[in-house]
């Protein structure tokens, strides 16, 4: 096919005219005239539409005289091999033949126009040709380039699943079950990976360590900051035969210490509690740093919230974290959980107002599954609230919660 310059009259096109049988002797004078009608160097030909039309190549236009009482045989592949091409086809039809035609995509005259309106049409359509190739070679670039996009985010989803993957297998699959305490966790990430961890670790055997951390942020480097967190977590100290269990606050005070140590250009901070709990006598000792406070159900319906002092993981070097002694009694619930249950639980039920905005819903969300028999049964149905909110289905904010609890008088001891 040449290539268009300029005004039709100074580009060489060629113009297929097709016609059903009784009006193929209009398309040949058409074609006779043409020439003259559009332009110094254009060209027009005859051709009978049909399964043998022919092809496409090189041809500029294609005007169509279509007659009701014929049956328009290849119509269907002549107008998709026309769009595929590019190619502006100009219809004459009747009226009874519009009714049963498809012209999408076509310009449409009466079958009965004059040679002045078709040529002014044609003019129109090959005017506007070359807009119409340069477009294509737009979007041709621009395809090959949506195909790479398409690639490169196919391939950082499959990144992302399989480091969702690694992540749920770094967390604890089982808790330890030491003297009466039992433990059940719910665990949901706000987007592939989630900026929320915790563990639960035997260290002897009647002291259990229930760690919780969320990054500030979203995505792959809360995650990672986590984990490290998470797996960095000095609970003991081991020498000359003998080992010390480390106190919460002293624990966290290494966690910040050696963050603030790796830092580099930019900081990293995160909140965390960490309790170790005497599972012979339910005493508790918890350290937090900038985190939720934790809630302990009392078995005689009440509730309690546990404030301890001390700042953001991997802020200020000299930062102090203070220990909190509590007692866990028979029946208790102690539940260490991420600043997400903030946004869980809407502040309007309805979610018409306000859906996203930090309430304190969850405590009463709390209150009311406190009659569950057993942790793994408070989770289940903590998970069922969650699931019924107005938008949990794009929660805001990854969601932890930790559920320990110190077994009735009698049950579960060693």
């Amino acid at each position: 096919m040449m290539e268009p310059r300029g005004r039709p009259g100074d580009r060489t096109v060629r113009i297929a005219v097709t016609a059903t049988t009784h009006r193929e002797e209009r398309a040949r004078a058409l074609a006779d005239s043409l020439p003259v009608l559009v332009g110094t160097g254009s060209e027009a030909e005859a051709r009978t539409l049909g399964p043998d039309f022919g092809s496409l190549e090189g041809i500029s236009a294609v005007v169509m005289f279509l007659d009701s009482r014929d049956v328009p045989h290849g119509l269907s592949d002549l107008l998709d091999a026309a769009e595929e091409a590019r190619v502006g086809v100009l219809m004459l039809i009747d009226d009874a033949g519009r009714r049963r035609a498809n012209v999408a995509g076509a310009a449409v005259e009466s079958i009965d126009a004059d040679d002045a309106t078709v040529s002014a049409v044609l003019r129109g359509m090959l005017g506007r040709q070359q807009e119409i190739e340069r477009l294509g070679r737009e979007l041709a670039v621009a395809t090959r380039f949506t195909g790479g996009l398409r690639g490169e985010i196919q391939r950082m989803q499959e990144e992302l699943q399989l480091a969702a993957q690694v992540q749920r297998e770094f967390l604890p699959r089982t808790f330890p079950e030491v003297g009466g305490i039992r433990v059940d966790a719910f665990w949901r990430p706000a987007s592939y990976v989630s900026g929320d961890v915790y563990d639960v670790v035997r260290l002897d055997e009647r002291h259990l360590g229930v760690f919780i951390a969320d990054a500030v942020g979203h995505g792959v480097p809360a995650a990672l900051l986590t984990m490290v967190i998470c797996r960095g977590l000095p609970a003991k100290e081991v020498g000359n035969g003998t080992y010390r269990i480390l106190p919460p606050s002293e624990a966290l005070a290494r966690i910040n210490a050696d963050m603030i140590s790796h830092q580099g250009r930019t900081t990293r901070f995160a909140t965390a509690v960490y309790c170790v709990i005497d599972t012979t006598t339910g005493r508790t000792t918890l350290s937090a740093a900038g985190h939720p406070h934790p809630v302990i159900l009392r078995a005689d319906g009440t509730m309690e919230l546990v404030e301890a002092p001390g700042g953001l993981l991997g802020v200020f070097e000299d930062e102090t974290y203070g220990d909190v002694e509590l007692e866990l009694r028979p029946g208790d619930r102690l539940l260490l959980h991420s600043d997400g249950f903030e946004q869980a639980f809407p502040g309007d039920p309805e979610g018409t107002r306000h859906a996203r905005l930090p309430t304190k819903r969850y405590l009463d969300e709390f209150m009311a599954v406190r009659s569950a028999p057993d942790v793994s049964a408070f989770v289940q149905q903590v998970a069922r609230r969650i699931d019924m909110q107005f938008g949990s289905v794009h929660q805001a904010d990854d969601i932890t919660l930790l559920v320990v609890e110190r077994s009735a008088a009698g049950e579960g001891t060693a």
